[in-house]
């Protein structure tokens, strides 16, 4: 006899699936994992490290003026250096543009196509008379062909020209700081100064001169030492009265040294004060080196106002420029047109 199945039941001679592979991670575990992945970090690492993958370098350029701050007069001209440089391997063709000019100024830059920095552009600032003293902005832009961009604000000051010096007074009598000033004004280490000014002894013009000895012996541990010749005597500027010498163009006087080398600076003008020294700031020599033979020195005061100076003349030394001391002569210090 035959059995048969109904229709539709299930036969428990079907299969079961087998299952599939196990993963990796939970066959190895999971510090295997962390294993594997650090060895990957670390191989990227030194491949990148040795050249073998390429480094994503940054590329840009610097935008800087020289000067970085500018001052011209009213009618005048200033020049600036824009420098751009190669910052971080940049390699493409920048040019410099201007984005804002005040009005009444004229810019030009050179060169005026685009260069691979690092390159140096020269920027002319023509300044007409008519603008207004002040501080004023102008703005630039530094773009490469990659679209990389500065932006650069100089700052310029117009200032007023100075009036020019009044002409020399025809028929300016010149005038003597031995006769119209005191030799009153000792300063810093005024005990190692010795002052003779009835000299007799190859003046440059007899009878007299004047001998200045300093010692260098520091007696007020200052370490220098000068002499102003003033008027009125002993006036730092709290006299209101003073010499009128405008009409005077230049000072000239005689100067040497006992031995030759020694050092000194001269100086006009410059005391300060209540009733300052109409010369300012003090018109100076420089620190000049004697010969031992007599030699004519002159100080330029065209520039300078003339009409209160009180300061006629000063001689100033110091530790350093002679060591130990030194003996001067000074003949024919006077003020002319």
């Amino acid at each position: 006899m035959k059995l048969s199945l109904p229709c539709g039941a299930m036969s428990n001679n079907v299969p079961e699936p087998k299952p599939g592979p196990e993963p990796w991670y939970k066959r190895y575990g999971i510090l295997a994992a962390v294993i594997a992945i650090s060895a990957a970090i670390i191989g990227a690492y030194a491949a990148f490290q040795l050249g073998y993958i390429a480094k994503a370098e940054p590329h840009d350029f610097s935008f800087t003026a020289n000067p970085p701050i500018g001052e011209v007069q009213q009618g005048g001209t200033i020049t600036v250096t824009l420098k751009i440089e190669n910052a971080q391997n940049y390699q493409f063709p920048v040019s410099i543009n201007i984005t804002e000019q005040p009005q009444g100024m004229q810019v030009s830059i050179s060169p005026p196509r685009p260069q691979i920095p690092p390159y140096d552009a020269i920027v002319s600032i023509n300044v007409a008379s008519e603008v207004n003293e002040g501080s004023y902005n102008i703005k630039f832009i530094a773009e490469g062909s990659d679209e990389k961009r500065h932006i650069l604000t100089y700052p310029l000051t117009v200032k007023i020209p100075p009036s020019p010096p009044p002409p020399p007074v025809k028929g300016f009598t010149p005038v003597s700081v031995f006769d119209a000033y005191y030799p009153s004004g000792v300063m810093g280490d005024w005990g190692d100064i010795s002052l003779n000014d009835a000299w007799t002894e190859d003046c440059h013009t007899p009878p007299v001169c004047m001998k200045i000895s300093y010692s260098g012996a520091q007696s007020q541990r200052f370490g220098w030492a000068g002499v102003y010749w003033q008027y009125p005597d002993k006036n730092w500027g709290d006299n209101p009265d003073g010499r009128d010498l405008t009409g005077a163009t230049k000072l000239t006087f005689w100067a040497k040294g006992s031995s030759g080398g020694e050092k000194a600076e001269f100086k006009v003008g410059g005391i300060t004060g209540r009733y300052p020294d109409s010369i300012q700031p003090a018109k100076s020599t420089g620190v000049v080196v004697l010969s031992s033979a007599w030699q004519k020195y002159t100080v330029d005061l065209r520039d300078r106002n003339l009409h209160h100076v009180i300061g006629g003349f000063e001689f100033g030394t110091n530790k350093n420029q002679n060591p130990s001391g030194s003996t001067i002569y000074l003949d024919d210090i006077q003020f002319e047109a």
